[in-house]
């Protein structure tokens, strides 16, 4: 007789212990190794970064202000949904960088900075990675980079480019006389490798996935599809080859952002579904690139 495996639904604990986890992970790499390095890889901790060297101010301050300020801008610009979806990591990120200031030591790298960007680009993707897939955010520059997408229709790479690289430049400016340009181009290493091990802890090294689904519930599976991130959906009529019995498979690509929305939909509706994913290149014809809100 052969045993499958059940697609289990992922428990709103479970959801927010991995996003916990994932922010822990990010200040670990923040804090351990790109701080004490004085690499300011973009986002609101490397602003932090910049104000505690010019005016002495608390990393975890500093964050807390920024975040609760992007907060109250999102909620005006982007809405509740999106403020309900940030609260929590904007919150937990510096209440955790607060409790590694207080009672962590950093780790004194001297001059290698080779070893404080790999360690720390690495730990930050793990950590931001597990949080995305999770659904959740971390906040800080996420808000400002949806504001650009929805208000100036800048594409969500671009703005992360555009605001990173702005707190990249101050970093540079700031560390001049201790790092030169270099501690730019180990900052920009550092983003590269955090992207990357982003991207293979949600859904594999590519961005977009084909996702097959074998399931008794087509109608009901695409129908929560729809109205959830109105992602378009292919339907195929097949028979087992073992079984024989008629069966139905849908097929979509998907973004990364899109994965965990999907898989926690498919469980909710058929536990028994057959699912497999695998990367998705050269797509051409109608796929809107949509970023979760």
């Amino acid at each position: 007789m052969l045993n499958r495996g059940k697609l289990r639904l992922i428990t709103i604990y479970e959801q927010y212990l991995m996003i916990t986890i994932g922010i822990v992970l990010m200040v670990s790499g923040f804090y351990l190794f790109l701080i004490p390095a004085q690499v300011v890889a973009g986002g609101v901790t490397g602003l932090g970064l910049v104000l505690n060297y010019l005016f002495d101010y608390s990393i975890s301050l500093v964050v807390l202000i920024f975040n609760v300020l992007l907060l109250a801008l999102g909620l005006v610009i982007l809405g509740k949904r999106v403020f309900i979806k940030s609260i929590y990591g904007s919150l937990l990120f510096p209440l955790i960088l607060f409790l590694f200031e207080r009672f962590i030591p950093q780790i004194d790298f001297g001059n290698d900075l080779v070893l404080a960007v790999v360690f720390g680009g690495t730990l930050l993707g793990l950590g931001f990675g597990m949080v995305l897939k999770y659904g959740g955010t971390s906040g800080g520059t996420d808000i400002p980079v949806k504001i650009l997408n929805k208000k100036f229709k800048l594409s969500i790479s671009l703005s992360v480019y555009l605001i990173d690289g702005i707190i990249v430049l101050l970093g540079i400016i700031a560390f001049y006389n201790i790092n030169g340009i270099i501690g730019g181009l180990y900052a920009l290493i550092a983003i590269y490798i955090s992207g990357k091990v982003a991207d293979m802890v949600i859904v594999g090294s590519n961005s977009k996935k084909a996702m097959h689904i074998i399931t008794d519930y087509p109608e009901e599976i695409k129908q929560a599809v729809y109205a959830v991130i109105a992602r378009g959906i292919t339907e195929v009529d097949i028979k087992g080859g073992y079984t024989r019995d008629s069966k139905t498979m849908l097929i979509t690509v998907i973004t990364k952002q899109e994965y965990y929305v999907i898989r926690n939909i498919i469980a909710t509706i058929d536990e028994n579904a057959f699912v497999y994913v695998t990367p998705a290149t050269e797509i051409h014809g109608d796929f809107l690139e949509r970023e979760s809100d």
